[in-house]
């Protein structure tokens, strides 16, 4: 019996034994933290109590609300209209021939019969300015028509917006940067005159503007520089006779509007325009990076036009 007890102790101390010389593996223990942060909110989810909005406008109607249909548009203020409307048509040969030859009372009397159309917008604009006459209005269009060309000479383009229109702003400015404008007005060769007044609405009917076309005929110079200050077009000591048909706007439901200018209307039998001078650079010699370029000697050519 202590045979078998004696055997089975030495076989558990040498199963020790060996245990006790392998080499022992260091394994490190990973510990979860818990670490508490704040919580976020989060919006409760609601079921819509009507699924469609056909079923809320049956259930509003039900209930006695009548609830109007909801436009996402923005409201547009309208200062001047898109163009002339109903443009006078300047008989050919006007300001060339004497008003008592035979062309020239032909072309009074089909003015005489155009004149039933103007007499009836006279009457509508009346309504809203009580101080129109067409007798005082051609003066104050040329004082008009004259400041706001000379805004022109100083760049004042925040003035010029009270006396052009925004349809005829764009037209006066172009191409006018980096260029200047030497405008002056010599004298009128003929009293400036109503020849045609027009009166309608945009977008509803109560929603009037006025047009009234001026014929001018003046005396004027002009010259125009690019910005290297050289001559473009015109000259500035050479007058010139200019015939113009000015048409005049006024935005009549407005009761803090004023009368603006809104375009001219160019005859399709006026002559030309002058052409433009353009400045062209002329390439100089080729030189070497030692070398100097020396001038001629004598005056610059001055441009002259054509």
């Amino acid at each position: 019996m202590a045979a078998p007890m004696s055997r089975g102790l030495s076989c558990l101390s040498r199963a020790l034994g060996w245990w006790l010389r392998q080499p022992v593996l260091v394994t490190q223990s990973t510990a979860v933290v818990p670490v508490r942060t704040k919580k976020r909110f989060r919006p409760p989810i609601y079921e819509p109590k009507y699924k469609t909005e056909k079923e809320f406008m049956e259930h509003a109607r039900k209930a006695g609300l009548v609830i109007p249909p909801e436009r996402l548009e923005r409201p547009i203020h309208l200062a001047c209209t898109a163009g002339i409307f109903d443009a006078y048509v300047p008989p050919e040969g006007d300001a060339r021939m004497s008003s008592l030859s035979k062309e020239g009372l032909r072309q009074r009397t089909e003015r005489m019969k155009k004149t039933v159309a103007s007499q009836l917008s006279v009457r509508k604009i009346k309504e809203y300015d009580a101080n129109f006459k067409t007798k005082d209005f051609p003066e104050k269009a040329k004082d008009i028509f004259i400041e706001a060309h000379l805004c022109l000479n100083n760049s004042d383009h925040d003035r010029l917006h009270t006396l052009v229109t925004e349809h005829c702003f764009p037209d006066m400015v172009w191409d006018l940067k980096y260029k200047t404008v030497r405008w002056t007005f010599m004298e009128s060769l003929e009293p400036p005159q109503v020849v045609q007044v027009r009166c309608s609405s945009l977008v509803n009917v109560s929603n009037m503007y006025g047009q009234v076309t001026v014929r001018m005929h003046t005396r004027q110079t002009l010259a125009i520089y690019d910005r290297f200050g050289r001559l473009m077009y015109g000259q500035e000591d050479v007058p010139k006779d200019v015939l113009e048909y000015v048409v005049f706007e006024k935005h009549l439901t407005n009761p803090y509007g004023s009368w603006r200018m809104h375009g001219k209307i160019v005859p399709p039998w006026a002559p030309p325009k002058q052409p433009i001078l353009k400045t062209v650079m002329i390439p100089g010699p080729q030189l070497k990076p030692w070398e100097d370029y020396e001038e001629a000697q004598g005056e610059a050519h001055k441009p002259q036009p054509a």
